[in-house]
């Protein structure tokens, strides 16, 4: 087995560890998830909420059975794609969000979706 298939497991619990510390954020401290979106937005409190529960389903099957994997590794990949808006809006709009500092720092976070993404698909496939 090559090097990188070894790092196929820690990086999935990794990324179960991330997404359900994201999704107990989102649960227990909404309001700076809330001002990632608009004001247009309806219901952004129940949207906040709902994503924290989607969060841990999608942790919760990174951990699950092995048959499970592909299916919630392309799930995972089309929410980080869907949640991505959010992130342009805090950046463009540079609304006060809490505890997220304004100027570049909300830019930069941007490009790190994609390493996310990365590993939601690659960690979640079946080896060959």
């Amino acid at each position: 087995m090559r090097l990188m298939d070894h790092a196929r497991t820690p990086i999935r619990l990794l990324l179960a560890a991330v997404m359900g510390v994201a999704g107990v954020a989102h649960l227990v401290s909404p309001q700076p998830f809330v001002e990632h979106l608009p004001p247009t937005v309806p219901g952004r409190e129940l949207l906040v909420a709902g994503t924290g529960l989607v969060e841990l389903v999608l942790a919760a099957g990174l951990l699950g059975p092995r048959r499970w994997r592909p299916a919630i590794g392309i799930a995972l990949v089309a929410y980080l794609a869907a949640v991505f808006p959010a992130n342009v809006y805090a950046a463009v709009s540079n609304v006060p969000i809490d505890g997220v500092p304004q100027g570049w720092v909300r830019w930069a976070r941007l490009p790190l979706q994609l390493p996310l993404i990365w590993a939601a698909w690659w960690s979640t496939r079946r080896r060959p």
